[in-house]
């Protein structure tokens, strides 16, 4: 059998975690100091199904493709293949586009960190005279791949467009993309380090 003290001192336990929060003036929140940060662990997938932007075509001959129509099949394939994700990037105003094409797969990490930390120090004495708030994203311990792949290339425009198609089915035959290399990726990859951001006015 339980107690009656026991139970009342439970009782008066749990009391105080009731209290009303109250908010701290200008004066107490600046004398405090804190420190913190996020750590993550997830999994997600990337186009693993195919995009929204293209729908996939039922031929592998371009010049039968709509608009709207892409494949990512290999060249000389004879099934069409949906496609992954296209990130560009433009370095300069004038410049070429780098392109992370058909990005697709699924990806999980373990211990990706994320904090703010002071610079003062090092950098052969440049973080002295920075003396700023950075961001550190710390690399996770793991990352697993599964059905990763992706093409890194060159391409004169930041968007996909069909060559094959007429400029009035919203094809461009100005339209230039080389791959430099692309990947499959299937397998663990173990990581170490930091990447830390600097801010910039």
């Amino acid at each position: 059998m339980i107690s009656k003290a026991w139970v009342m001192s439970t009782v008066l336990l749990a009391i105080p975690a009731f209290a009303e929060m109250q908010p701290l003036d200008d004066a107490s929140l600046s004398a405090m100091n804190g420190q913190g940060g996020v750590y993550l662990s997830g999994e997600f997938s990337i186009n693993k199904d195919g995009g929204v932007l293209w729908s996939t075509p039922t031929s592998n001959n371009p010049s039968t493709w709509t608009s709207s129509q892409r494949s990512c099949a290999t060249a000389g394939a004879s099934t069409p293949e949906n496609c992954g994700m296209r990130v560009a990037i433009r370095s300069e105003a004038d410049g070429g586009w780098y392109v992370l094409d058909n990005l697709k797969g699924v990806f999980s990490f373990e211990g990706l960190t994320l904090r703010t930390r002071t610079v003062n120090s090092g950098f052969n004495g440049d973080g002295a005279g920075f003396n700023q708030d950075v961001l550190e994203f710390g690399l996770p311990n793991e990352v697993k791949f599964k059905d990763g792949s992706f093409a890194f290339g060159v391409a004169n425009q930041g968007g996909w467009q069909n060559r094959a198609l007429s400029v009035a089915n919203g094809g461009n035959p100005s339209y230039q993309q080389t791959n430099i290399f692309s990947a499959k990726i299937d397998g663990t990859i173990r990581m170490q380090g930091n990447v830390l951001v600097f801010p910039q006015n």
